[in-house]
């Protein structure tokens, strides 16, 4: 062959790898852009920034068994709306007592309460207006002594029972649970109460006679 056709087959041959080298280089150029654009960002947080808390699952306590005190309700068709609480309270395990009276002070219920072992009481009042009527069920915490939820139901007079049957656990539900894990913590036992009436008399001032 030739000296010139030597040197252009040299070129040519040249300039063919240089082109095969270009077109490589650019698709492996794509293929990382591709590799870094669909692989996942892993977001990490700042410097000096603390790590997001995880919040332990909150304890269900279990209600069943427990003993709860139901007194007497006020108002129009007050014991018809007692029956509908009592049923649904009892749906859920828990044991009533239905003969107590209500007493006067906090104090009173959490004596009541550690002699009994009871957890609550609940008690209602009831309002009816013609055709249509109205409940409010109070719930008192029997470790406190204090009243502690209360809602109120409201509806057709008739209908309203279905009504607290439906909803009542939804509503007194959470504070029933915490009576329950209250009553369940140990308490210090209380000195029984004491009534300061003074010093007492000598036999002289007690023989005096009044004025």
């Amino acid at each position: 062959m030739a000296r010139g056709h030597w040197s252009r087959f040299f070129r040519l041959t040249r300039a063919a790898a240089l082109s095969w080298a270009l077109l490589g280089g650019s698709s492996n150029r794509f293929a990382v852009a591709a590799t870094k654009h669909a692989a996942p960002h892993s977001k990490k947080p700042p410097k000096g920034c603390p790590a997001p808390k995880v919040e332990p699952p909150v304890a269900v306590v279990p209600v069943a068994g427990a003993k709860v005190a139901v007194l007497t309700f006020s108002g129009d068709d007050a014991e018809a709306v007692r029956r509908q609480v009592m049923h649904a309270l009892r749906a859920k395990g828990i044991k009533m007592m239905t003969s107590l009276r209500p007493v006067d002070s906090p104090e009173q219920f959490r004596e009541m309460s550690a002699t009994l072992n009871l957890v609550a009481y609940v008690d209602g009042e009831v309002a009816v207006d013609g055709t249509a009527a109205s409940a409010t069920v109070f719930v008192r915490n029997g470790s406190t002594g204090m009243r502690t939820a209360s809602a109120t139901f409201t509806g057709e007079r008739r209908a309203l029972g279905t009504v607290i049957a439906k909803e009542l656990w939804d509503r007194i539900g959470a504070a029933m649970s915490d009576a329950v894990a209250e009553a369940a913590k140990p308490h210090k036992a209380r000195e029984p109460m004491r009534i300061n009436a003074g010093a007492p008399l000598t036999n002289a001032e007690a023989a005096e006679p009044a004025e």
